[in-house]
C-alpha cells in the first residue's frame, strides 16, 4: 500500500497537468487555431509527399475516386491556410477593431470543423472512399462560412472610423467562402469548371488579397519600430491597387483572356515590387524578425512577373502558383504566425537562429519547386518529392518548437 499511494497520486498530477496543458491551448484563437493549422500542414504534406514518392517508384496508391493532383489543390489553399489565417485575424483583427476577440465557442468550433474535415480529407484519400472526401470538403466549406460570420460579428461591433482593412479581409473571406462552396459542388458533380472556379477564388479572391491587405496594415508600422528613420507609406490607393490587381486576374482568368491576364499580372508585378522597395526591403537586415516579412512579400512580385511570363512561355508549367503558394503564401504565413506566437507567449520578438534557418530553408524549397518544372522526368518527379520532404521537415521542426509554446501560460504572466 506504502507503494501504490504515491503511484496514484502522481498518476493524478500528470493528469491534472495534462488538462491544464490542454486547457490553455484552447484559451486564445491564436493557440487553437494555429495547432490546428500546423497538424493540418503535417497530415497534408504526409499524404502528398507519399503519393508523390509511390509516382516516382512508378506506383500510384492514392484513392482514384477523386484526382489526387486536384485534392491536393483543394487541401493545400483551405485546409492548411485557413487555420492560420483565422488565428492571426482573430487575434490582430480586433485591436484594428478596438473590440474583443471572438468568443471562445466561435473559434472553437473552427477548431473543431477544420480538425475533423482534414480527417475526413485523409480518410477519403485512405479507402473512405466519396462519403468522407464530400464530408470534408463539406467541413471546410462550413468552417469558411462561420469565419466570415465571425469576422462580420467584429465588424459590426466596432465603432472604429477606419474599418478598410478589416472590410477588406472580410470580402476576402467571402469570395474564400464562395471557393469552398464551388470546391463542394467539384467533389459532388465531378465538374472541372468548378474545380477551377475553387482555384481561382481561392487562389486571387481569398488568399492573395488578405496576405496583401494584412501586409498593408501591418509591414510598414512593424518597419517603423525598426528601421529609423522610417516614413511609414501606406495610402489607400495601393491597398485598392492591390485589390484591383488581385479581383482584376480573377476576372479576365474567369473569362479565359490569357493575353490581356498576363499584361494586367505584369502591372500588378510592377507594382509589387514598387511597393516592396519603397516599404524598405534594402534595409530590413538588422532585424531578423521583419526580415521574413519583407523578404516574403519580395516573392509577390516575382510570382507575379512568372504568371504574365507563363501566357508566352507555357513550359513554365506549374512554377508560378507554386512560386505564389510557397514562395509567398507559406513564407509570409511563417513570419507572421512566428511573430504572433512569440508575441502573445511572452517571449522577446526575436527571430532565434534556429528559427531563421529555418524560415531560409522554406525560402530553399519555394525556390527548388519554382525551378523543378525545367528538370526532364524522371528527374522532376525526385526533385518534387524532394520538396515535399523538405516542407514537411520544415514545419514539423517549427511545430515541434511552437505546439509546446501553446499550451504553456505566457511567460511574462499576462493574459493571451
Amino acid at each position: 500500500m506504502s507503494f501504490a499511494q504515491p503511484g496514484r497520486g502522481q498518476c493524478r498530477v500528470t493528469s491534472l497537468k495534462e488538462s491544464l496543458m490542454f486547457s490553455t491551448a484552447l484559451s486564445a484563437p491564436h493557440r487553437a487555431l494555429f495547432a490546428t493549422g500546423t497538424l493540418a500542414v503535417m497530415t497534408a504534406m504526409l499524404w502528398w509527399g507519399a503519393v508523390l514518392l509511390g509516382r516516382a517508384l512508378g506506383q500510384d496508391w492514392a484513392d482514384a475516386s477523386l484526382p489526387a493532383m486536384l485534392v491536393h489543390g483543394h487541401w493545400m489553399l483551405y485546409g492548411l491556410f485557413a487555420p492560420f489565417m483565422a488565428g492571426f485575424i482573430f487575434t490582430a483583427g480586433p485591436k484594428w477593431l478596438a473590440v474583443p476577440p471572438p468568443p471562445r465557442a466561435h473559434y472553437l468550433a473552427l477548431v473543431a470543423v477544420w480538425g475533423l474535415a482534414n480527417l475526413m480529407l485523409l480518410l477519403g484519400q485512405l479507402g473512405g472512399g466519396r462519403i468522407s472526401q464530400e464530408l470534408g470538403h463539406g467541413l471546410i466549406a462550413l468552417g469558411m462560412l462561420g469565419l466570415l460570420a465571425s469576422w462580420l460579428r467584429c465588424i459590426h461591433a466596432s465603432r472604429q472610423p477606419d474599418r478598410h482593412h478589416a472590410w477588406a479581409v472580410a470580402l476576402a473571406f467571402g469570395l474564400g467562402a464562395a471557393g469552398a462552396l464551388a470546391g463542394l459542388g467539384w467533389v459532388i458533380s465531378g465538374a472541372g469548371w468548378a474545380w477551377g472556379l475553387m482555384r481561382t477564388l481561392a487562389l486571387w479572391g481569398f488568399l492573395l488579397p488578405v496576405f496583401l491587405t494584412v501586409s498593408h496594415r501591418m509591414l510598414p508600422f512593424f518597419s517603423a519600430s525598426v528601421l529609423q528613420p522610417y516614413q511609414p507609406w501606406r495610402p489607400y490607393s495601393l491597398l485598392l491597387g492591390f485589390w484591383l490587381g488581385s479581383l482584376g486576374h480573377t476576372a479576365l482568368t474567369l473569362l479565359d483572356w490569357p493575353l490581356l491576364c498576363a499584361g494586367w499580372d505584369a502591372l500588378f508585378a510592377g507594382l509589387l515590387a514598387y511597393t516592396s522597395w519603397r516599404w524598405g526591403v534594402r534595409r530590413c537586415w538588422r532585424n531578423r524578425l521583419l526580415a521574413m516579412l519583407h523578404l516574403s512579400f519580395a516573392w509577390a512580385a516575382l510570382a507575379l512577373a512568372l504568371h504574365a511570363l507563363a501566357a508566352i512561355w507555357p513550359s513554365l508549367g506549374s512554377a508560378p502558383v507554386h512560386a505564389l503558394t510557397i514562395g509567398l503564401f507559406s513564407t509570409l504565413m511563417m513570419g507572421f504566425v512566428s511573430r504572433v506566437s512569440l508575441g502573445h507567449s511572452g517571449q522577446p520578438l526575436v527571430a532565434a537562429p534556429w528559427l531563421w534557418r529555418l524560415y531560409l530553408a522554406l525560402h530553399g524549397v519555394a525556390l527548388l519547386r519554382v525551378l523543378a518544372e525545367a528538370a526532364p522526368q524522371p528527374a522532376r518527379n525526385l526533385l518534387y518529392v524532394l520538396v515535399a520532404l523538405g516542407w514537411l521537415l520544415i514545419w514539423a521542426r517549427w511545430g515541434g518548437q511552437f505546439l509546446p509554446v501553446y499550451m504553456r501560460p505566457r511567460a511574462d504572466g499576462q493574459p493571451g
